[in-house]
């Protein structure tokens, strides 16, 4: 969907199944605790309370240890760490669905900076984030509060509700915590300070502009002197 330059998130990707729970039985942030050749295992330690029903809860395993085979090549859906494989020790989030008695990876396995769910980040703030990997993160650091999400049309700005929550022209070492979003004059503040850079930028621009369109004027007074000038030579 379109409002003006402004797209709401609507799309089927897998972060917006997790957040919709769809096609997923347990969604939790955790570690790798253990990898072997055939299999590794994944501990949970918070559950995102995307359906907090009892039926759901009774889908958890009774140690919250969840086993995946290695039975394909496994990867992380994204990595903060850029890495390649599953390591003993990473912290995750993990959307799994359990299928002939079998936990799988359904909605994706995310590589994070921490077990923190309240704080952790799904890829680095000066690796220019995507749209998926932002609306993850302040999904899952609000226990599956925050779902409605949009963006400008090539996701350098992402807002919750209207509000902008992030912008790469931002001068900023890391993400808005949830208590500066629920700021009001925080938000105010950095888009003050953006506008003050656009208004900067704005101005550069006109003033190159107007070099450019100087310099092609003088450019082509030159040439009509030098054509008039051979002109009363052959006369």
């Amino acid at each position: 969907m379109m409002l003006g330059n402004i797209k709401f998130v609507s799309a089927d990707t897998e972060i917006n199944r997790i957040m919709n729970n769809k096609n997923q039985d347990v969604l939790f942030v955790g570690s790798v605790t253990y990898v072997s050749d055939n299999y590794f295992v994944l501990s949970a330690k918070d559950y995102i309370n995307t359906e907090s029903t009892s039926e759901a809860i009774a889908k958890r395993t009774e140690d919250h240890r969840y086993v995946i085979m290695k039975n394909e090549n496994i990867k992380y859906t994204s990595s903060y760490h850029e890495k390649t494989t599953v390591e003993e020790g990473d912290h995750v989030i993990a959307s799994l669905k359990k299928t002939k008695g079998k936990w799988t990876i359904s909605n994706g396995l995310y590589e994070t900076d921490s077990d923190d769910y309240q704080t952790l980040a799904v890829k680095a703030y000066n690796k220019n984030p995507d749209v998926q990997s932002i609306m993850l993160k302040y999904f899952v650091n609000t226990d599956g509060m925050m779902k409605k999400f949009s963006c400008n049309t090539d996701g350098s700005k992402v807002y919750y509700q209207s509000k902008k929550i992030y912008d790469a022209r931002w001068n900023m070492k890391k993400y808005l915590t949830i208590e500066e979003i629920r700021n009001s004059e925080k938000l105010k503040q950095m888009d003050h300070k953006t506008s003050l850079v656009d208004d900067i930028e704005e101005k550069t621009t006109f003033k190159t502009r107007k070099w450019i369109m100087f310099v092609i004027d003088m450019a082509a007074i030159v040439v009509v002197i030098g054509l008039l000038k051979n002109r009363k030579k052959k006369f």
